[in-house]
């Protein structure tokens, strides 16, 4: 475009400590960049500044700097001091987009200007040509500064650049140390960890030498630095580049590949036959040279091949360690060689024989760590001690491999010789009565027809001993008799023992705690049977009725003579049944009936006699009227002294001495009688202190009394309980005081009273 662009960035706001401009907090910045009218450059780069901006400066002493740029297109550049543009303020700080050109320049403060931004004597100047600033400055301070690039193209101005930045001018002490701390390790690779040893400054210049590297300065405290090949570098390390009191140090580093000495690690083994090849590894030349330690257990225990084959007379960890040297530099590598006890496998020989087709198999090995085991048979197991169930019986070659870690290992053999265990056994025999007993015996079991049969019967068994696979045996008396049958068979041996039990045969018997009684007559029955095996019981009482209890109880409901028959059964051993039978055992006398007749059951207590007449007709006749009086007799006349429900009861005895009772009930209720008194001094005397009715034959009772105006003084709802001549713990007045009383009869009948009560004092 005509006339060029300008590229403008604009922020708000400036140091506010700034001394040599006008109200530094509200001023802002411009940065530009000018665009050439392309009649006067169609490609143009700005010039870069070579250094960065210097921060500060030492009061009183001179200060230099290079504030030089270099132009990429070659053009010719001119320095000069500049004037800060302005741009945003507190109220809009960032413009976006910013502002229009022309940018206006911040004001200088009274005394200072565009060749006289710092206080200075001599004062500062700007080299045009090379850009180098010289001057000294002469007060404390923050300054605003500011340098102007012009860029000529054949002789022709096409751009400026303004660069403003922060001075700060203070007193400085002038004992600025620079110190690298030297190189102290050698052959350690290509990147170097550089420590800084300075004092009394607070920035810092770093040049590593290392021309041939993008990245050949820093600026950090510590920096860390990959030098592009080995060799030999210079280090400079400038401390406070920039001021007065800047300090300059050098130290020669020399850059060597690290050696990275090692060697393969080496598996383990076992003590027996080992056998270790060791080789040299690593970033060394032909010219190195080689120092091995195999420790005191190892043969040979030291080398200075490149290659060496090892042995170890011991179990457990061994180091063993390379040390390479080449080109000045030494390194070592160290590893750690294990050898493992021998495993010896041994399988402990059996034993035991006839035993079945299970076995334990005992493990006596030594030195391993986990077992394989084969049975002969296709079948194995990784268990220390297993317990195997052979398929049938046998002879089976045993193998166990004993195993160290896997590392190495150990076999042992063993012959095992299986048959079936001999099950030996005769059925179980149920018990037997005395009479005639005679057991039959069969063995049975997993031998055959080879086999040898010897039983034993004891001392009293006929016979005490038999050979072959049945028998006969009896016994001459009650008991339990030990047998046993022993078969031999195919070398091996089995036995089995039982117990043949002879019992005696069940005799029935028992007896009635009573004979004779009245209806319903109940009697308890006591076995008294005789059996040396669990009976079974049926009883029958004569009136169609039975129980299979042992000693069962029954009741008879009906008068008359009855037989009695126990009949007791076994099911095991002794297998055999037995009656006992009593007649005309049981008695049941009929009882007599009572019955009577009285007259009236509902009578007041003002005529309180009854009629009492028997219609039983029996020989005993007793009447009970319930308030301690008894009658021996057939008919009478009785009087009650009290109110209350009265229980009746006539006893009546037959001559089998049977008896009967019946109950009637009499009421005998009491009459409404009510007495009031007209008059009570409630003095304290103890004498007529309380109104209180008399009343009887009620179940309801209220007692309510009134002033003369009817206010309500007293009330109470208990008949036992009167007016003391109170309210509210007042006394009351003397007056006349009219009460009324509700009842309720035991009749349930209904009535109200009304009087007057006089109260006096």
């Amino acid at each position: 475009m005509a006339g060029g662009y300008t590229i403008a960035y604009q922020r708000c706001c400036r140091n506010g400590s700034a001394i040599n401009i006008t109200n530094p907090i509200n001023m802002g910045s411009t940065y530009l960049v000018k665009i050439p009218d392309p009649g006067l450059a169609t490609c143009n780069s700005s010039p870069t500044f070579n250094n960065p901006p210097p921060v500060m400066m030492c009061n009183g002493f001179e200060f230099t700097y290079d504030l030089s740029a270099t132009d990429i297109d070659g053009d010719s550049l001119v320095y000069e001091f500049g004037d800060p543009t302005n741009g945003g303020d507190q109220i809009n700080p960032a413009p976006n987009p910013p502002s229009s050109p022309p940018y206006i320049s911040i004001p200088w403060n009274v005394g200072f200007g565009t060749s006289n931004q710092i206080p200075s004597n001599p004062i500062f100047t700007i080299n045009s040509q090379t850009g180098f600033l010289s001057g000294t400055p002469t007060v404390n301070g923050f300054y605003t500064f500011a340098i102007k690039i012009k860029e000529y193209r054949n002789g022709i101005l096409i751009s400026e650049v303004v660069r403003d930045f922060l001075l700060i001018v203070t007193t400085c002490s002038t004992n600025t140390v620079s110190d690298i701390i030297p190189q102290t390790t050698l052959c350690t690779g290509l990147t170097i960890n550089f420590f800084n040893n300075s004092l009394n400054a607070s920035s810092f210049f770093w040049d590593f030498g290392d021309n041939n590297s993008s990245n050949n300065t820093s600026t950090a405290y510590n920096p860390t630095h990959t030098f592009s090949d080995t060799g030999i570098y210079t280090i400079m390390l400038v401390a406070n580049p920039g001021y007065f009191c800047a300090d300059t140090s050098y130290q020669t580093y020399v850059i060597r590949d690290a050696i990275n000495a090692s060697f393969l690690p080496q598996n383990t083994q076992c003590l027996n036959n080992n056998s270790f090849t060791f080789n040299a590894l690593g970033n060394f030349s032909p010219n190195a040279i080689f120092s091995w330690n195999f420790s005191t257990s190892a043969s040979p225990q030291n080398s200075s091949n490149s290659q060496q084959q090892v042995t170890y007379a011991g179990i457990g960890n061994f180091l063993a360690s390379l040390t390479v040297q080449d080109l000045g530099c030494s390194e070592t590598y160290t590893d750690t060689i294990k050898i493992l006890p021998s495993p010896s496998a041994q399988i402990v020989p059996q034993s035991v024989f006839c035993d079945g087709l299970t076995s334990s198999f005992t493990n006596a090995s030594t030195s391993a760590t986990n077992y394989f085991w084969d049975f002969g048979d296709n079948n194995t197991s990784t268990l220390t001690n297993p317990i195997y169930t052979y398929a049938d019986s046998g002879t089976y070659n045993v193998m166990l491999v004993a195993n160290q870690s896997n590392v190495c290992f150990d076999t042992a053999f063993s012959t095992f010789i299986m048959f079936s265990e001999l099950t030996i056994s005769f059925p179980t025999q149920q018990g037997q009565c005395l009479p005639n007993n005679l057991f039959n015996l069969t063995a049975q079991g997993n031998f055959n027809s080879n086999a040898v049969i010897n039983w034993n019967f004891g001392g009293l068994g006929t016979p005490t001993n038999a050979t072959g696979t049945n028998v006969t045996v009896s016994f001459p008396d009650t008991g339990f008799y030990p047998v046993s049958v022993t078969v031999q068979n195919y070398g091996c041996e089995g036995s089995y023992n039982d117990t043949l039990g002879v019992y005696l045969v069940p005799l029935s018997d028992f007896f009635a705690e009573s004979e004779i009684g009245c209806q319903p007559f109940s009697v308890k029955f006591h076995d008294n049977s005789f059996s040396t095996t669990p009976l079974f019981y049926f009883w029958q009482f004569g009136d169609g009725s039975f129980s299979t209890a042992p000693s069962p109880t029954h009741t008879y409901l009906f008068p008359g003579v009855f037989d009695v028959t126990l009949t007791v059964r076994t099911d095991s051993s002794c297998i055999d049944t037995s009656t006992f039978y009593l007649a005309d055992l049981i008695t049941v006398n009929p009882n007599p009936t009572a019955n009577f007749s009285v007259d009236p059951v509902k009578l007041s207590i003002l005529n309180p006699h009854i009629d009492i007449t028997d219609l039983s007709h029996e020989q005993v006749v007793t009447f009970d009227f319930d308030d301690g009086s008894v009658f021996n007799g057939i008919s009478t006349t009785h009087s009650y002294q009290d109110t209350g429900h009265f229980n009746v009861q006539q006893i009546v005895i037959n001559e089998f001495g049977c008896s009967d009772t019946l109950v009637e009930i009499v009421w005998v209720y009491a009459e409404l009688l009510l007495y009031v008194p007209n008059a009570f001094t409630p003095d304290g005397d103890n004498l007529n202190d309380i109104f209180l009715p008399i009343i009887s034959g009620v179940e309801e009772y209220e007692l309510l009394l009134f002033n003369r105006w009817g206010e309500l003084f007293f009330k109470t709802k208990d008949q036992h309980v009167g007016w003391d001549g109170t309210k509210n713990g007042n006394l009351a007045p003397i007056d006349s005081y009219t009460w009324k009383i509700i009842v309720t009869t035991n009749l349930r009948q209904h009535y109200e009273k009304i009087g007057v009560v006089h109260l006096i004092r």
